[in-house]
Parts: structure tokens; C-alpha cells; sequence
């Protein structure tokens, strides 16, 4: 019986693809808060501005992470 595997630069590909997806969607919910940052910010509710930037960085921690997998 034969079996077929992807060619390496098949799962490259793919393997980047998934990369890529999976930093435009912590990017896009990132993107997000920041939008209700500025709102909180703009309707000088600080403290709300505050307790929506908690958690911030490991957001764009886990972004910066992933693009360093890419070659």
C-alpha cells in the first residue's frame, strides 16, 4: 500500500499558513480591545480604559512568538 505525504515545501507552506492565521486572529482581538481602550479613553472612563489594557502584552507577546517560528 502507498502512502502519500505532503512534500516538505508543501508542509512548510502549510505549516506557515497556520502561523500566519492563527497571528492576524490574536491580532484581530488585540486590534479590538484597543478600539475599546480608545472609546473608554475618549469618554474619559479611565479606569475602564485600564482594566481592558490588562492582558495586553501577552497578546502581542504570543503575536511577536509565533512570526519568529517563521523562517
Amino acid at each position: 500500500m502507498t502512502e502519500t505525504r505532503p512534500q516538505p515545501h508543501e508542509l512548510d507552506a502549510a505549516i506557515r499558513k497556520r502561523i500566519l492565521e492563527r497571528a492576524a486572529a490574536i491580532n484581530e482581538k488585540l486590534l479590538s480591545r484597543l478600539a475599546t481602550v480608545a472609546q473608554d479613553i475618549d469618554e474619559a472612563n479611565h479606569r475602564d480604559a485600564i482594566s481592558c489594557l490588562c492582558g495586553l502584552e501577552r497578546r502581542i507577546y504570543a503575536i511577536r512568538s509565533l512570526l519568529f517560528l517563521l523562517p
